[in-house]
């Protein structure tokens, strides 16, 4: 949760909360840094960084990084961070419509999405015209100016963008059924999995049984329930 460098770290966000708890049960120091999505890519792919977060599976990520697999070399999702869902979201009256297979209404507006999200890849074989922004701010400020007809977003990026500034924002709303839903994983560098992998594959294990963990779970549910 939150944006620029500084974390806070009495409500991190869930992910922090649970790569904590991975460091305190592999005894391991992490150090979490914040950075736009695309230059995280690229510290990972140097292996200037050891890992990032949220990372859904694209065949062409296997050249920067590590994904969890299967034993028959299948990405593994039960060792996933958590699985979550883009929406569409557009302005209150909006004749934009998606019916879970057709976005319509678009006319020739754009639709707006983060840039390096795998997203843009989905919109674009939908025949969708996709304009990028760095950050969530940047892509609801045009759809409220209407420089794009609608913004695909994570589910809960977007909510934690919009209840930041309900006065700007509050005209945005989610459309129903989701675009896609996926697996989301820590991609760590292969630089880091050369150098250590029973440490690699142990921070996938741990995440998994972390995900298990009832004290963990109810954790979630404080975090979902807004508390």
């Amino acid at each position: 949760l939150g944006a620029g460098t500084a974390i806070n770290w009495d409500r991190p966000g869930l992910t922090l909360e649970l790569l904590r708890a991975l460091g305190a049960r592999l005894e391991v120091n992490l150090e979490i840094s914040r950075y736009p999505w695309k230059r995280g890519l690229y510290l990972v792919e140097t292996g200037e960084a050891d890992g990032i977060f949220h990372a859904s599976y694209k065949p062409e990520r296997e050249r920067i990084g590590v994904y969890p697999k299967t034993a028959d070399g299948a990405v593994d999702p039960s060792r996933a961070i958590f699985t979550q869902a883009y929406f569409l979201h557009v302005l209150r009256g909006s004749p934009v419509r998606w019916d879970g297979t057709t976005i319509t209404g678009l006319g020739d507006a754009a639709v707006g999405a983060t840039a390096g999200y795998s997203i843009v890849a989905d919109l674009e074989r939908m025949g969708v015209t996709v304009e990028t922004g760095k950050i969530q701010g940047i892509n609801l400020n045009k759809l409220v100016a209407g420089r794009i007809a609608a913004y695909a977003e994570l589910e809960n990026m977007a909510a934690a963008a919009i209840a930041s500034d309900p006065a700007a924002y509050g005209e945005v709303v989610k459309l129903e059924p989701a675009l896609i839903s996926k697996p989301y994983y820590l991609l760590l560098s292969h630089a880091f999995v050369e150098r250590d992998p029973a440490l690699a594959a142990a921070v996938f294990d741990t995440i998994a049984k972390i995900n298990a963990d009832p004290a963990f779970q109810a954790r979630a549910s404080v975090y979902a329930s807004g508390a």
